[in-house]
């Protein structure tokens, strides 16, 4: 059986191609004259021993994390022990669904009508609502990825040295400097819109997961998430942060149901941002039915706040099944990740702009296709004092350098 054609690949010893003639020639004759129950045996043998192997690694994590910290309220108490927790959870167990439920986070925030007002009046989510989520997504995310960030350096170079490991932290910190410059502008903004809009990154993790995912959170878990949060939250100068995860979710049903209400602000920016993400992230032959699946992802209280109508039953068990399959495959079929899932840069480039990692993962609308600073994160009419020299070098110059 001649496959190729000796002719185009001159380099290669014609003696070979003979050899893999008669090799796959034999196999091809093993398969059509194998026993059909010595073949079933040996695929069968096959996956009973994959799905074995699976089994026993899936949970390694999570073992690891209960034998390493068998008190839960560690988390609470100490910030590193919740940054560990929280990258292994939410960047390696549960990446699609911690994405999920940050991307509703955002969109349930506008449920409430002083924030979509202001969104309007800023004219950021509504005329460019592609800029917003990237910035939202960036600058929140520098605050959680230092952990991550250090250890991937860490691996590579053992003798990290402490001045590489401040430029990781100075990124966090000049990123909390640059929302808190942006918020700074609006003085208006009640606090009860900004705690709610905090807390439903906490809320909508927790129920996304626990509802869809191949396990439910431990309470280390859900200690490490709230403690990541609360700690920006301090860092922000919010004041009357609930206590516990668990508070956090009550606030969050009580302000939605106090608040959330219907306007035509709200509808606007909804729409504006569904629009948005299905434009980007589905074919164009199924953005009718993606964008009609967004009211089976949000409560009746929101999708009446925004004017979307009831998903039909119908709709709400396509969405499920394909949620719960999702969690089916990850319990059964998948290994465990080995690295952290990260949307944000480990280092800046040679002319020390950030380049978001998810874009070389098919991003087809990039709003920084040659890398950020954090000077551009938020409003371009917000102009900041952060990072003056933003193209120096971060040996000279860090990305995360402040001026009084």
């Amino acid at each position: 059986m001649e496959f190729t054609n000796n002719n185009l690949l001159p380099y290669i010893n014609k003696n070979v191609f003979p050899f893999l003639d008669t090799y796959i020639s034999k196999f091809s004759s093993w398969i059509i004259n194998v026993n059909r129950t010595q073949l079933a045996s040996i695929v069968g043998t096959f996956f009973v021993c994959y799905l074995a192997t699976v089994r026993h690694y899936r949970y390694q994590y999570i073992n690891e994390l209960r034998r390493k910290y068998p008190d839960p309220n560690i988390a609470l108490k100490n910030s590193q022990v919740a940054a560990e927790v929280f990258d292994i959870t939410f960047r390696r167990e549960f990446p699609a669904l911690h994405h999920h439920g940050f991307e509703l986070a955002l969109l349930r925030s506008v449920t409430i009508p002083s924030i979509s007002k202001l969104l309007i009046a800023t004219g950021e989510a509504f005329h460019r609502p592609q800029k917003r989520e990237e910035d939202s997504y960036l600058i929140l995310h520098e605050m959680l990825d230092v952990h991550p960030h250090v250890e991937f350096l860490r691996e590579k170079n053992p003798k990290m040295t402490q001045n590489e490991v401040a430029l990781q932290t100075f990124r966090r910190d000049h990123s909390i400097a640059r929302l808190n410059e942006i918020h700074a502008r609006y003085p208006t903004i009640k606090h009860g819109d900004f705690l709610f809009q905090l807390v439903l990154f906490v809320n909508e993790p927790i129920f996304w997961i626990n509802k869809f995912g191949y396990r439910k959170l431990d309470q280390l878990e859900i200690n490490a998430l709230y403690k990541m949060w609360s700690d920006i939250a301090k860092e922000m100068n919010l004041t009357d942060v609930p206590q516990s995860a668990e508070e956090m979710i009550e606030y969050t049903k009580k302000y939605s149901e106090e608040f959330a209400k219907f306007h035509v602000a709200c509808q606007k920016i909804s729409d504006r941002n569904i629009n948005n993400v299905v434009s980007h992230n589905a074919p164009s032959w199924l953005h009718d039915f993606v964008r009609k699946t967004y009211s089976c992802r949000l409560t009746p209280t929101d999708c009446a706040a925004t004017g979307l109508p009831q998903a039909p039953q119908w709709m709400q068990a396509i969405y499920n099944s394909y949620w719960y399959i999702h969690g089916f495959y990850i319990r059964y079929f998948a290994f465990p990740a080995k690295h952290s899932y990260l949307g944000t840069a480990i280092l800046p480039t040679e002319d020390n702009v950030l380049m978001p990692q998810y874009y070389e993962k098919g991003h087809s609308h990039p709003t920084y296709p040659n890398g950020y600073t954090f000077t551009e994160l938020g409003p371009a009419k917000i102009k900041s004092n952060l990072c003056p020299m933003p193209h120096m070098r971060a040996s000279t110059c860090p990305v995360a350098h402040h001026v009084d």
